[in-house]
């Protein structure tokens, strides 16, 4: 009984998405008429992400012991970041040298990609040109600089930045509330995606593609779980273990459900709440993961190099290929995908390291665009699991109070 009172939501969850495959499977494209019930879960999450990332933000830096140590946590927290894409991007090496994803594939590359967009100003994440365009989700990376600069200021202004700091505490506990309410919608919401997902994306599970999938969902399925479970056992060990699967169950399926990184924050910010992670490490944690902790994006781009290095006869054991394949997924996961309207950009990095034809784009966006959801639960949870060793790390072996 303890079970189903404390997984009560997640089974209704993942009931419903089982549901809303099943509906794709039976329906195909005809499933698209359940997009807009889809879009309205995603927006109200969207409405919801940039104000709680705000708030909790300003609310946890203004209240750490000293804000001196911010660029200590910001750099620990980097490390680990970058330490966990570069064991995903090797760890898919070895499962796609030894499990050929192109074996048997015949792929006419014809068709090619025009216009693609791309924006290689790494720096230009961080700033925005106007005061309005800090509440876009688009610029997640420029509203979270903007409230580290609130948050330090409120501290330094003394006395008469207490009252701000107050408000800013009941702002973060209304706006948890609300996302608690759009939560109520995520059976709906979630069962229409995983309707139009099926629907519009089943034929290439049985195509040329089909054995490369595959090979990337079992690898993804394994990663998931292991990741996260080291990542709890190294903050709190089996206590902290059995609090992460406790709560980590509704941000994952929301991620599973939504493709989206940025629409999972508000729910992976109550998990760690939950859990017990520090606001000041989880409000900073999370919103800095969803940007720069990508490593199910680079489990994606190991499996596009590996899947074209076979389709053009590139040997990928050649140690110069292996650790460019490394490098390119870092990069493409940890800053590429947070530049602003990257676009493609992703692609042709890796078609320019390896020097593939541009004909290879519209398969790796294919294979990208497949393989999305599975990315984005362990990019989304993984930062809950990163937020819980940082807690081990800056508050001690003994941070985790809860009974």
């Amino acid at each position: 009984m303890n079970i189903l009172k404390n997984y009560r939501f997640s089974f209704i969850l993942i009931f419903a998405i089982i549901l809303g495959a099943v509906i794709g499977a039976v329906f195909g494209e005809k499933a698209a008429v359940l997009q807009p019930i889809a879009d309205v879960f995603l927006n109200l999450l969207y409405c919801c992400v940039v104000p709680m990332i705000f708030v909790s933000l300003v609310y946890s830096i203004s209240n750490m012991e000293n804000t001196n140590k911010l660029g200590k946590v910001l750099s620990v927290m980097i490390i680990i970041f970058l330490l966990a894409e570069i064991i995903a991007s090797i760890y898919m090496l070895v499962i796609t040298i030894i499990f050929n994803p192109a074996e048997g594939a015949n792929i006419v590359m014809n068709e090619t990609i025009s216009n693609i967009k791309s924006n290689s100003n790494i720096l230009a994440m961080f700033t925005v040109s106007d005061f309005n365009l800090l509440w876009s989700r688009q610029n997640l990376m420029a509203l979270i600089v903007f409230a580290m600069f609130v948050g330090i200021a409120a501290v330094k202004s003394g006395e008469a930045g207490k009252p701000v700091i107050k408000l800013f505490c009941s702002l973060t506990a209304i706006i948890s509330k609300v996302v608690s309410y759009v939560m109520y919608l995520a059976p709906i919401g979630l069962g229409a995606f995983f309707a139009v997902l099926v629907g519009q994306n089943g034929a290439a599970l049985s195509g040329p593609l089909s054995r490369a999938l595959i090979i990337y969902f079992i690898a993804a399925i394994v990663f998931y779980f292991l990741s996260n479970t080291i990542f709890a056992y190294l903050g709190a060990g089996i206590k902290g273990v059995k609090l992460f699967w406790k709560y980590i169950i509704p941000p994952s399926l929301v991620s599973l459900g939504t493709c989206s990184s940025a629409a999972t924050i508000p729910t992976n910010l109550i998990a760690g709440r939950n859990i017990g992670i520090p606001d000041d490490i989880n409000d900073l944690t999370i919103p800095m993961g969803c940007n720069l902790h990508k490593s199910g994006a680079a489990l994606i781009t190991v499996l596009k190099i590996t899947f074209m290095c076979s389709m053009f006869n590139v040997n990928i054991l050649e140690p110069q290929n292996i650790i460019t394949a490394i490098l390119v997924s870092v990069l493409a996961a940890s800053v590429m995908g947070a530049i602003p309207a990257g676009g493609y950009v992703g692609e042709i990095f890796i078609i320019s390291a390896f020097n593939f034809p541009q004909e290879a784009i519209p398969i790796m966006v294919l294979i990208g665009t497949i393989t999305d959801a599975p990315a984005t639960t362990i990019n989304a949870t993984n930062d809950v699991g990163v937020g819980m060793l940082m807690a081990r790390i800056f508050k001690g072996k003994n941070w985790l109070k809860q009974d």
